[in-house]
């Protein structure tokens, strides 16, 4: 059984649920690239915030794709602008997993050419949080 609809169209309630959810297997195949760019961001920095959520790393990397997959396609996946504005936004969460990735994010901002996609697509800073 699965909690999304359609994996390639989820809302945020239903990644949410799938967050939350034990034992559910991704809902297809490339879940993570249907999560960045379904524009939920808000809803995915709720759940790495939650130290309780056992997925929360799951979507660490997600938040990484995100900027990452910007900033290697030139903001052609998600614009400049919203992406900083996102950053900004994450602000209002004291955890240090997001606090790492936005400075992680500032910095690859200011210096694309550090972009590694091991790291920010591969998943490698997400498996380094704590």
């Amino acid at each position: 059984m699965s909690t999304v609809a359609n994996g390639w169209n989820p809302s945020a309630t239903e990644a949410r649920a799938w967050a939350y959810a034990r034992d559910l297997t991704e809902p297809c195949q490339d879940w993570d690239l249907s999560l960045s760019a379904a524009r939920h961001e808000a809803t995915y920095l709720e759940i790495v915030a939650d130290n309780s959520c056992r997925k929360r790393k799951y979507f660490l990397a997600v938040l990484y794709l995100i900027v990452g997959d910007a900033v290697r396609s030139k903001f052609a996946t998600i614009d400049e602008p919203i992406i900083r504005g996102f950053l900004e936004r994450s602000r209002q969460y004291d955890h240090p997993d997001i606090t790492v990735w936005r400075e992680r994010s500032l910095a690859l901002l200011n210096d694309p050419s550090s972009f590694r996609y091991d790291l920010w697509c591969g998943g490698g800073y997400a498996k380094q949080a704590t």
